[in-house]
């Protein structure tokens, strides 16, 4: 009897936890795939799937993607597509990570060229089979560039705004890849070849620069432009950044690094402006050698990287934040005095490194809007920078070696707070 009131082991709790969770457990967890392909297309709303399959099953998963929220007519499509694969005994339809590819099929289902029953996997890898499934389906001539269709595998069926799924359909059909509407960049005949030699394993954009790169000889830069911005992203200043390719491509880089550098200083010296000089929005390599342009990349490169390793942060000098609402100021008349700003990373490390302080260890108070850091400049030459707390506040004033403000400086500084409504705090300097 003594021992029907002695506490249950940790074991014995455990158990009997895990005895409890299996007897509430669905029973759909013991059927095969294709009977659990089967009941979701039965099933009439999501808590009827639930019911008997877990939420996180490969098949709970195609009734999200595939069944649910969609048109009589169009869960009519997915119903024939799914049990089409269901029977062709694909490992597909086992694996989570490929559910919106399998979406994706439902959805492109009315425009395939071929049937799913004359398909047959030939191996069990199921990436492998998906490969060889979308070609079945979609490609006539089996001729659609491999990146395509990888892009069905990885789950990057939204590239740049291009639907891969269309574009596989659109080029399986025959058709050319420069017809396709919204593709980044206008193609020519000869953009259109050489993107369809580039390697399957990239991207849309990495595409791209292949064909770019390849149309003018200069593949050798392929490597370093793919290891910069150019290799993740089409901005509209696009033919700006080629130029700075071309620069380059009859000057081979000692190193593929020094392309990114080269590029990084470029965008510090349009936006944030380097050495004390304001933003040049039109700079331009034209004129310039090759080798200057290497040292003062360097040099401004080596600066600001001593400053990022020194503080620890791995943030792209390109990170950028909205700042607090407060307005800088002018001052008016003749005087060449400033008040802006810092709104991003690069602009606070360029401030560090010029005034000889910490401010860009700020970074991430300032990402979470938990200050602002505004910076003084007078005749183009940095001053002040302060530190503004949401309430207006300004915490902390520093000039050059984190020395206390002049008188002159101080006037500018309460004009700008008379402006803005801002307060300083006793502790500021």
């Amino acid at each position: 009897m003594a021992n029907r009131n002695k506490p249950l082991s940790v074991e014995a709790q455990t158990a009997r936890r895990a005895a409890a969770v299996l007897a509430n457990r669905p029973a759909g967890h013991k059927w095969s795939i294709a009977r659990q392909i089967d009941f979701i297309c039965t099933c009439r709303s999501v808590a009827e799937v639930h019911a008997r399959l877990e939420p996180d099953t490969v098949a709970a998963r195609l009734y999200g993607h595939c069944l649910h929220g969609r048109t009589a007519a169009e869960q009519a499509i997915s119903r024939e597509a799914l049990r089409a694969l269901a029977q062709s005994r694909t490992h597909i339809l086992t694996r989570p990570e490929l559910v919106p590819a399998v979406a994706a099929i439902t959805r492109l289902y009315p425009r395939r060229c071929r049937e799913v029953a004359a398909w047959h996997p030939h191996r069990r890898n199921a990436f492998r089979q998906l490969y060889s499934l979308v070609r079945h389906l979609f490609d006539v001539f089996y001729d659609v560039p491999g990146w395509v269709v990888e892009a069905w595998a990885t789950g990057q069926l939204t590239q740049h705004e291009v639907d891969m799924a269309q574009l596989t359909v659109h080029l399986g059909s025959g058709q050319a890849l420069r017809s396709f509407p919204n593709l980044p960049v206008p193609l020519s005949r000869r953009l259109e070849h050489e993107m369809r030699q580039a390697p399957y394993e990239y991207t849309l954009v990495q595409a791209v620069r292949y064909a770019q790169l390849a149309a003018t000889d200069a593949l050798h830069l392929l490597p370093p432009v793919l290891g910069t911005r150019l290799g993740r992203e089409i901005t509209p200043q696009d033919a700006a950044w080629l130029q700075v390719v071309a620069f380059f491509q009859s000057a081979p880089l000692p190193a593929g690094a020094q392309l990114g550098r080269v590029c990084e200083w470029i965008e510090a010296v349009r936006t944030v402006g380097i050495n004390g000089q304001p933003p040049h929005p039109g700079f331009s390599l034209k004129g310039r050698r090759p080798a200057a342009v290497l040292a003062q990349a360097w040099q401004w490169y080596r600066r600001t990287q001593r400053a990022r390793e020194y503080w620890g942060y791995n943030v792209g000098l390109a990170t950028t934040w909205e700042g607090l609402p407060f307005a800088g100021y002018i001052a008016p008349g003749p005087h060449r005095v400033h008040i802006i700003q810092l709104l991003n990373y690069a602009a606070l490390v360029e401030e560090g490194s010029l005034q000889k302080h910490c401010v860009s260890s700020y970074v991430y108070y300032c990402l979470r809007g938990h200050c602002g850091i505004f910076s003084l400049r007078i005749n183009g030459v940095r001053a002040l920078t302060m530190e503004v707390e949401p309430n207006r506040q300004i915490v902390q004033v520093r000039g050059r070696d984190n020395r206390s403000p002049t008188e002159p400086e101080l006037h500018w500084l309460r004009c700008w707070m008379a402006e803005a409504g801002l307060s300083l705090s006793a502790t500021a300097y």
